[in-house]
């Protein structure tokens, strides 16, 4: 394999045309450094990222998901339902609202400026709780997560107008926020097992008042063959914090995974779910062994 300092500093020249090789290669080291980021990077790295893989029904994507995570012990939306687009257009604002914009089950969307059609995913807002970003840009605005956000963050803002944590709660929901700390590598680790084609960033975790953070957005994950887990492993190393946070998905047992599925609504939206434990099970079996050889090294 490649040295991922050596693959992320030719990026950033790509990226960044006038950047120099030196600074590159600092932002490179800086990078490499923060826990998260190897623990994701292997997204973005996979040689086979472009490969059309087979995509998870979104709808399975994002209960299975739940389910799975509910069992490492992080938090979700709850209150989740599979409606059709008039029951969607009547819901009252405390919902957040997912649909295909062609009319398909292929790709779920937030998009408040268009009318829904079809099968919608619906959720209740999570009381108490807002995105990092909304925290990191209007509560706690020394935090360097206020950097990260796209249109969506913003749009998303108009959703915790009313999140006024007191002092102490702030300071919980600041240790909570630490891109090295458990929770947040525990959902890294928790996306890269359920195949979710979107990193963890500050737009798709929510913290809430007691410093408890929330995994959310779930329906983008595809098949993969396992190639992706050695190469996150190899990225690992000997980093026993980080093999630490993916003791948790390793703690899981197939009858968790059996259990997650049959958590999935029995609804048209969803299709069959054939093949999807033994997928997982496989998957869980294989992200074991890698985990059991790394702590004997």
């Amino acid at each position: 394999m490649h040295s991922p300092i050596s693959d992320l500093t030719g990026r950033l020249l790509k990226k960044f045309p006038g950047i120099s090789l030196e600074n590159a290669k600092a932002q490179a080291e800086e990078l490499w450094a923060l826990p998260s980021f190897r623990i994701s990077y292997v997204w973005t790295a996979s040689p086979n990222r472009y490969r059309a893989y087979d995509r998870l029904n979104p709808f399975v994507a994002e209960f299975f998901g739940q389910g799975v995570l509910r069992r490492l012990g992080i938090g979700t939306a709850s209150g989740q339902f599979i409606c059709t687009a008039e029951h969607a257009r009547a819901l009252s604002g405390d919902f957040v609202v997912k649909f295909d914009p062609n009319g398909c089950t292929r790709n779920l969307s937030w998009n408040p400026g268009a009318i829904p059609t079809g099968w919608c995913l619906a959720s209740r807002l999570v009381p108490d709780a807002a995105s990092l970003f909304f925290v990191a840009r209007k509560i706690v605005k020394t935090h360097p997560g206020r950097k990260h956000h796209g249109d969506g963050d913003e749009r998303a803002g108009r959703f915790y107008a009313n999140f006024n944590p007191t002092s102490p709660e702030i300071e919980q929901m600041k240790l909570a926020m630490a891109t090295d700390g458990v929770q947040y590598l525990s959902i890294a680790a928790a996306r890269v097992f359920l195949g979710c084609t979107c990193t963890p960033h500050f737009g798709n975790i929510l913290v809430n008042k007691h410093g408890k953070l929330i995994s959310i957005d779930h329906t983008n994950a595809e098949f993969k063959d396992g190639e992706e887990l050695k190469q996150m492993f190899h990225f690992i190393g000997r980093d026993s914090r980080l093999l630490d946070a993916l003791s948790g998905v390793a703690g899981l047992s197939e009858n968790d995974i059996r259990a997650s599925v049959d958590e999935i609504p029995n609804h048209p939206a969803c299709g069959s779910t054939a093949g999807l434990r033994e997928y997982f099970c496989q998957r869980l079996s294989l992200w074991k062994q890698l985990h059991t050889e790394a702590l004997r090294q």
